[in-house]
């Protein structure tokens, strides 16, 4: 049998046929192949240039467009499970038992939190008010220079006052703003019974201020003095009132180093002399009436017997105050009374000047005066 093109020498001509349309069929089929990937090499089975392989066109790869700058991206697999709208109602409803069973107990807590704090209230005010407790003695500790009666004037109670109604602080703050007065404490013994005891101020010395005014240990003017609250005291001069005004920390200040200074005078130092090499303690020193303080020589001590001027200045003042005792001793008591000025203020070693009182011999006799005669009278 002649062959021909097209045809296979060992198939028949119904079979050829249908080998013609099974290949048409075949090369017309889209390609269901995912894009990017190589076609595999088909060979042709029947016609001619069945031995070579065929290779169908690539198309390029075209991207979806779309979404953000006309891109999209790939798709993506969502699954969708779709419930029961009864489950989800009675799940909604479970989970708003919840809640509401916890806000149920926050609330019975805060009832009866706040129906204790009512009853308690009420308790309170009932035993505040009870006659029980009514105010039926004031108990003042002792004090020196504030009376009995005026700590209870002063403190605004009044018996039969509701004792455990009164603020102790408050009535501790108004006993305070007595000049004499430094603390109070205020305190109730049940069941009746209120205790005040008071911290009274100690007067150190007087200072002159444009008036007199008691100091403390501080060196605070805390009162006006009175002249009989000013007897017997040391007095403080030298610091005007426009001073203590514009510097009243540095004016306190001098007063405290004052202070001292009468202290270490009152009490006498037995080593500052043994360290001069004198050997022979000191004994009891004058009275002082008065210190001095001057901002540009320091401190001076006026004696109450005599009115004799000691100048110390500042600095090692237990050292001047030994050579003080030595002086006295070697004056005795009666000579010191004719000491009007001493200089202290120099130096350890150099000599002491002392101004004497002027005695009666060194007193010059006054003249007399002129004799005046008068004429008599007429008649005489």
């Amino acid at each position: 049998m002649s062959t021909g093109p097209g045809k296979h020498p060992a198939l028949s001509r119904d079979q050829a046929r249908y080998a013609r349309r099974d290949t048409r069929v075949i090369a017309d089929r889209p390609s269901r192949r995912p894009s990017g990937v190589a076609p595999a090499h088909v060979p042709n089975p029947v016609g001619p240039g069945a031995d070579r392989l065929q290779e169908p066109r690539e198309k390029p790869a075209v991207r979806p467009r779309g979404g953000f700058f006309a891109w999209r991206r790939a798709n993506r697999r969502i699954t969708v499970q779709s419930r029961s709208p009864a489950v989800w109602i009675g799940e909604q409803l479970a989970a708003l038992a919840r809640r509401l069973l916890i806000v149920g107990k926050i609330l019975a807590a805060l009832a009866v939190l706040a129906g204790a704090v009512a009853g308690g209230r009420l308790a309170a005010k009932h035993v505040v008010a009870s006659p029980r407790f009514a105010l039926r003695e004031v108990r003042v500790g002792p004090t020196a220079h504030v009376s009995r009666d005026e700590i209870i004037e002063r403190s605004s109670v009044v018996i039969g006052d509701r004792l455990l109604a009164l603020d102790t602080d408050v009535i501790a703050a108004r006993l305070a703003r007595h000049p004499w007065i430094a603390a109070a404490r205020v305190r109730r013994e049940l069941p009746a019974t209120l205790v005040i005891d008071v911290t009274e101020r100690q007067a150190a010395a007087v200072a002159v201020i444009g008036g007199l005014y008691l100091l403390d240990e501080q060196g605070h003017p805390f009162k006006h003095a009175t002249l009989a609250e000013s007897d017997g005291r040391l007095v403080l001069t030298g610091i005007s009132r426009a001073e203590y005004a514009r510097l009243p920390r540095a004016s306190e200040a001098a007063f405290r180093e004052a202070l001292a200074l009468f202290s270490e005078y009152q009490h006498p130092d037995a080593l500052a002399s043994a360290r001069q090499g004198r050997g022979s303690a000191p004994g009891i020193r004058p009275t002082l009436s008065e210190i001095h303080i001057d901002p540009r020589t320091g401190f001076s001590l006026f004696l109450y017997d005599g009115g004799a001027e000691i100048r110390l200045g500042r600095g090692q003042i237990a050292d001047k105050l030994a050579r003080l005792d030595e002086l006295l001793t070697q004056f005795g008591p009666r000579r010191a009374s004719t000491l009007r000025v001493v200089h202290l203020e120099g130096p350890a070693g150099d000599r002491v000047p002392i101004k004497l009182a002027p005695t009666p011999d060194d007193v010059p006799a006054v003249p007399p005066g002129p004799t005046t005669q008068t004429k008599p009278k007429k008649g005489q």
